[in-house]
């Protein structure tokens, strides 16, 4: 089944991150928003944190490659796998990773809580 409204918020989130638009960002991330990381170390780079680095994360190319959501009344999950070559805060950030969003239904629509992202062939996160 799908959510037509949750395949609008993931797009809007895609679009945030690529084209680093802090006004889609703020609208559609939870204020509890945290990106968790588990390796290559664990960090948690809470939303202020993200939205400081959005300038700096520079996506040159974005590529999903495989795509999976679940839904129910509440609660969205998207897991992807993603290729993508970044620079972060003038860093390489470039691979192939999982990603996985959790997404909550809250009054104004959905919006993304947690994004868990593990690079399957990326270093480190600069500045997590």
């Amino acid at each position: 089944m799908t959510d037509t409204e949750l395949d609008t918020a993931c797009a809007d989130f895609d679009r945030a991150v690529n084209q680093r638009d802090h006004e889609v960002a703020e609208r559609i991330l939870h204020p509890d928003f945290a990106l968790v990381l588990v390796h290559p170390t664990a960090a948690v780079m809470p939303r202020a944190r993200w939205l400081q680095t959005l300038d700096a994360y520079v996506v040159h190319e974005w590529a999903v490659e495989e795509d999976v959501r679940d839904s129910s009344a509440d609660i969205g999950s998207v897991l992807r796998r993603v290729r993508m070559r970044a620079t972060v805060l003038g860093e390489d950030r470039s691979g192939t990773f999982i990603i996985g969003d959790t997404w909550l239904r809250t009054g104004p629509g959905w919006r993304v809580w947690r994004r868990h992202s593990t690079p399957l062939e990326a270093g480190s996160l600069p500045g997590a």
